[in-house]
Formats: structure tokens, sequence, C-alpha cells
């Protein structure tokens, strides 16, 4: 999702082979039917134990859904308020591809505007085909520099690609990161004034508070039903809409994910400007 780019240019930044780097994500996906692009999107999964199967990624990440649902009971509505949210905030970026408010009610109901994809995932918890592009600067030349704004910190983890080695619930892979990240930086989440995370589908919005911390494992909804997590939250999460709404051209997302949270913090987002964003 563009990310592998960043971290490529920060090593070439870090190891003095460049100053500055461009760094663009970029996607067309809508030359391409529902179908098609389920089929591209799920190669990239394991490919004897998921893609040969028939498994998509809406199949993938139902099985999250499912085995959270089995440990800490129907979190349907806590999916929904994460869907109602994301639209919400799209609303207020003209850069949003989903323009359109929803409610819990409309969420929680399958329908024929809202039909199940893979259950207990409904066509509201998935982040829709989009085209789009997004592009950042990175340098270590003071005079180039965006004002305020610098990567204080950044760790990658590798989890198992198969499924069968996966524990659902854990979300171990981002867990780690998170630690590492936070470590390196310095700092804790109670430090960070807002958060892009990767909201392909709304349980991974809820799974990602438990990896980051902001909930006990099993306790994500707690801070979707006191609205810890909207924009006037202690805990603003997506405040761009996320890729539930901004879209998520899935070359872009990374980059993109970035380039809003850098807008944040330079005070440059308009409509969306959190009235505290110094660390994201």
């Amino acid at each position: 999702s563009g990310s592998a780019a960043v971290f490529a240019a920060i090593d070439a930044l870090e190891s003095g082979r460049a100053k500055s780097a461009l760094v663009i994500g970029a996607e067309k996906m809508t030359d391409l039917d529902t179908h098609e692009v389920t089929d591209v999107l799920a190669r990239a999964s394991h490919l004897s134990e998921e893609y040969e199967k028939g498994l998509s990624f809406p199949g993938i990440f139902a099985k999250y859904a499912d085995a959270y649902f089995k440990l800490y009971g129907d979190q349907s509505k806590a999916l929904a308020q994460i869907a109602v949210k994301n639209h919400e905030n799209g609303m207020l970026n003209e850069l949003a591809h989903l323009q359109k408010l929803l409610d819990v009610e409309f969420c929680l109901s399958e329908s024929p505007k809202n039909p199940i994809v893979a259950p207990p995932l409904k066509r509201s918890d998935c982040s829709p085909i989009s085209d789009g592009a997004a592009a950042i600067i990175l340098t270590t030349t003071p005079e180039g520099r965006m004002k305020n704004v610098k990567l204080r910190s950044r760790y990658q983890v590798n989890d198992y690609l198969a499924l069968s080695k996966r524990d659902f619930v854990k979300f171990e892979g981002p867990r780690l990161a998170w630690q590492k990240a936070l470590a390196e930086a310095k700092c804790t989440i109670n430090n960070l004034d807002l958060f892009e995370v990767h909201d392909c589908f709304t349980i991974a919005e809820l799974l990602s508070y438990e990896a980051m911390g902001l909930a006990e494992v099993g306790q994500g909804w707690k801070l979707l039903e006191d609205g810890a997590t909207k924009r006037d939250g202690k805990f603003p999460v997506n405040v761009s809409g996320g890729l539930k709404t901004k879209g998520h051209p899935i070359g872009a997302t990374g980059v993109s994910m970035l380039v809003m949270a850098a807008r944040q913090i330079a005070g440059e987002t308009g409509s969306l400007q959190l009235n505290k964003a110094n660390m994201a």
C-alpha cells in the first residue's frame, strides 16, 4: 500500500545515499469489475491455503470478525459505529471517495443496499474500490522540511502469511509494530493526538484499537460507546475518513495515510483540522 516505498526512501536518506526523496503511490482500480478486483487482490494472500481455495480478502477479514465475535460476543454494533464515524469524517474531506452519511441502523441491517459480503461483514464494513494517488517528499535538509513535521520513528514487522498460523484476535504483527514504534519514538500511545489506521474493513479498525493499546483485548467497543475515537474524542482515529470513505486505491493508501497525518500536524487540512495535532 505504498508503505514499502516510504521505508525504502527513509533507508536511502538514513544511509546518506540521498538527501531528499519523492515517494509516489498510485492505483487505478475502477477499470475492472468487482469480481475481477476481488480476484486480483486475493492473489496477495497465501496462494495454496487461501487464493486457490477461493478465499477473498473480505472472506479473510470475515474470519477475523467471526473469531472475535465467538470470543467477545457479537460486535456488529461496534463495526457499524466505526463505519458511521468514518463516513461522518469523510463528509469533511473533499478528497474522500464516498460522500454519504450512514447511520447505525442501516449498517446493522442486511438490505439490498447493504448486502452481506462475507458473513458477518456487510457492504458497509468494506472500503470501496477506488482510484487515487498521493505523494510526499522526505528530506534531511532543514530548508526543505514542512513546518513542524518530522518522522520520529518507523517500524515494520512480518507476520505469518498463512492464516492457519495466525491468532485472529491478538493481531500480533500490528501489535508488535506499534510497541516497537512507540519505544523508538520514546513516547506512549497517550502522547499521540490522532491516528490514521488501515481500516480496509471495519473489523481491522476495531482490532487496531486493541493492537495499539487504546483498549484491552475484547474491549475496543468501549471506545466507540463513549466516542473516544471520534474527531472530538480523546483518541481521534481516521479523521480523514479512513480507507472506508476516502477510498483504498491499494498502491496509494500507505502514502496517503502519511500525507493526511503530516498535513494535520502542519495545520493544512482545512475543515478536517483538529484543534490539537502535534503528534500522529
